[in-house]
């Protein structure tokens, strides 16, 4: 990091414009962090200005790529560190970590065919 983007981002952190925001979330789906969950994560993570990523024991990428979010390799119940750096980073953890929280969104891993049979689409 070169030294004017140390001095600009202390000057935007005295006043008041940079926040950071950190949460551990769990991911609570089946079929783990799979591409469709994933593509849920990086539409609202598009959403805020902040730079928001997603941390684990190997790696750390940003929320707002598909390819990362997919690099993660998470599967169900693996912890990931949350962290948004950013004018709107406090909103955009509460957003995302909620999303984590709410399993009948977040996990559809089953749908009721027209015939109300129950069909899973993924790998068990």
């Amino acid at each position: 990091m070169g030294s004017s983007t140390i001095v600009a981002a202390a000057v935007e952190q005295e006043l008041g414009k940079t926040t950071e925001a950190t949460r551990t979330v769990l991911v609570p789906c089946k079929l783990g962090l799979h591409l469709r969950v994933a593509a849920l994560v990086v539409t609202m993570a598009r959403k805020f200005q902040s730079d928001i990523r997603f941390c684990s024991s190997h790696v750390c990428v940003s929320a707002k790529s598909i390819l990362g979010m997919l690099e993660l390799g998470a599967v169900r119940g693996k912890r990931l560190s949350l962290v948004a750096h950013g004018p709107d980073a406090q909103r955009a953890v509460q957003v995302l970590s909620e999303l984590f929280e709410s399993k009948e969104v977040f996990c559809k891993e089953n749908l009721t065919s027209e015939t109300g049979e129950e069909v899973s689409y993924g790998h068990a």
